[in-house]
């Protein structure tokens, strides 16, 4: 347009081609090569401190940015090395037009990659899903406790019937950041402090825990891999959506403070809380007469049994709006 100059294009710092990314915590400006390459060394160091290349390795899938780049950088790396199996562990928590969506994302990526899956869908499972527990309580803001202590579940389930060595999950250093800033904020100092153990679960890790939120998503985009990106309709009942706001503000005002945040958490000297009681319906580690999943499954059947009382002839109402 008359009147504008041509801005000039920053060079890499490593080589001469043209930079995608100013990575503003480093001052590093990278091309798209050098971009991918740390992003996928940094994944690889991480990868390191647990992970033998001969692994049978399950990866929490489920479409969306995080997840669709560490499947696609762990089936880079098991292409390195034949003897590490990945099996892909899909959840369908049942959020009507969000999860739905999402998985036929997860599967065509992990198809297209050529990694082996299973999906856990909470009606057929549970036999409940989160909008009917949402819908019967009223309690949206409660959504992602129910959501994600039975996803955990779910996973822990996946992984034991596959006979997964270790699950990966694709939280990324500012998931991991918030989690810790809802802690402080809600006063659970147990989790700040401590590390729990539960004896015979499945071994988690996190190899995307290095790698900021807009740098996975540069590295989707730069690498055209498929995502689902709409947001779960219940993420602005939470109060991870207000701190994800206010770090996302913080990070861009003071660029590395999400990596403080983590570096001080792990600085805390935590003891370990080794659970010792057991569930007295499922039978796994608990620290009370039922576990968190089972008590939310419980609370579910209630409403159902309750909504079906109120409801003419029995039926159940959820069923009929749907």
């Amino acid at each position: 347009m008359r009147g504008e100059q041509e801005l000039p294009v920053n060079s890499c710092d490593r080589c001469s081609a043209p930079a995608v990314y100013r990575r503003r915590y480093s001052g590093e400006s990278l091309c798209k090569r050098h971009f991918c390459e740390s992003i996928e060394k940094k994944v690889r160091k991480e990868l390191r401190r647990f992970l033998s290349w001969d692994s049978f390795v399950g990866l929490a899938v489920s479409g969306g940015k995080d997840s669709a780049v560490m499947a696609y950088i762990m089936a880079k790396i098991g292409r390195q090395f034949p003897s590490m199996r990945l099996a892909g562990l899909i959840v369908d928590e049942g959020i009507e037009g969000y999860r739905d969506k999402s998985v036929v994302v997860a599967e065509r990526l992990l198809n297209g990659l050529g990694i082996p899956y299973e999906v856990f869908r909470y009606d057929a499972e549970f036999g409940t899903r989160v909008d009917r527990i949402v819908h019967l309580s009223g309690h949206t803001n409660q959504s992602c406790t129910y959501c994600g202590v039975l996803r955990r579940r779910a996973i822990d389930i996946l992984a034991e019937r596959l006979a997964t060595e270790m699950v990966l999950t694709a939280h990324n250093v500012d998931d991991i950041a918030q989690t810790i800033l809802m802690n402080l904020f809600q006063g659970n100092v147990k989790h700040l402090t401590s590390q729990i153990v539960l004896p015979d679960s499945v071994k988690r890790e996190k190899p995307l825990r290095g790698l900021l939120e807009k740098e996975v998503v540069m590295y989707a985009v730069l690498n055209e891999i498929e995502f689902y990106s709409n947001p779960c309709p219940y993420t602005r009942f939470a109060l991870r959506n207000d701190i994800r706001n206010f770090l996302t503000s913080m990070e861009e005002k003071h660029s590395g403070i999400t990596y403080s945040i983590l570096r001080t958490a792990e600085k805390i000297e935590k003891s370990e809380l080794r659970v010792t009681g057991r569930c007295h319906r499922c039978g796994r580690p608990a620290s009370a007469e039922l576990c968190k999943a089972c008590e939310i499954l419980e609370y579910g059947r209630e409403l159902l049994l309750r909504s079906q009382v109120q409801a003419p002839g029995g039926a159940d109402p959820w069923s009929r709006r749907r």
